[in-house]
């Protein structure tokens, strides 16, 4: 168990990262933090960490709605969680500092970076089998409600995530702001390469239990060899 907790604080760690990366590439935020950004854009003197936990803790509350009876108390550890989320995401900013991409092309270079670490961040909490980030928690309600894809319903939500910010946006900025052509890749593509990481972590455990199984059998058969000859 211990391993496993490990393994989910690390992929929040990591999807922080990913996140803070797609954010210094400037061309839009990834969805599932457009929203809390966007908030923050429109009202300076709140952090945007501190929009991120409200976001989560409003992910929560979809959970309870759409699981009702199904919703574990232990889900409810989500909140704990979402606050290392925000802390994460603040001290990888830090890091970052002022790197950022110089050029258009760069920009796209740093989004697909960003994407890809994201992508193998939420990969790492739903492999772990704890408890998830809200984002994904609320995409894992869905699957169990509909028994479609995790993937699939991924790019739903963050579709309709991008869609949030942007009527936001209108709404308490007057403008377009925080929502670019990244933000719609992100969410049109992040799904697709968790689908991708899934597919891959599959294999990988198959065949590692294969290899279990046959030097199981190796080991078995070398064992009666020994037998016989004695």
């Amino acid at each position: 168990m211990t391993g496993r907790v490990a393994l989910m604080l690390a992929g929040i760690a990591v999807m922080a990262l990913g996140i803070d990366v797609v954010v210094k590439a400037d061309l839009g935020n990834s969805p599932i933090s457009t929203t809390p950004n966007v908030l923050a854009l429109g009202f300076p003197a709140v952090s945007f960490g501190t929009f991120m936990l409200g976001w989560q803790c409003f992910l929560v509350l979809v959970q309870v709605a759409l699981l009702r009876r199904e919703f574990r108390l232990v889900d409810l550890w989500q909140i704990p969680i979402s606050v290392f989320f925000g802390l994460c995401i603040d001290w990888f900013m830090a890091l970052l500092g002022a790197a950022a991409p110089t050029t258009y092309l760069a920009s796209w270079l740093w989004l697909a970076v960003g994407m890809a670490v994201l992508a193998a961040g939420i990969v790492m909490t739903v492999v772990s089998g704890t408890v998830m980030n809200c984002g994904e928690a609320v995409v894992q309600a869905v699957v169990r409600k509909t028994g479609a894809r995790f993937g699939t319903v991924k790019v739903g939500f963050d579709l309709a995530c991008a869609a949030l910010a942007v009527l936001c946006a209108l709404v308490f900025i007057g403008h377009l702001a925080g929502v670019r052509e990244g933000t719609v890749v992100c969410a049109a593509l992040t799904g697709v390469v968790v689908n991708g990481y899934m597919a891959l972590y599959g294999r990988v455990r198959q065949g590692a239990r294969r290899w279990r199984a046959g030097a199981g059998s190796r080991a078995d058969e070398a064992a009666t060899s020994l037998a016989e000859q004695s």
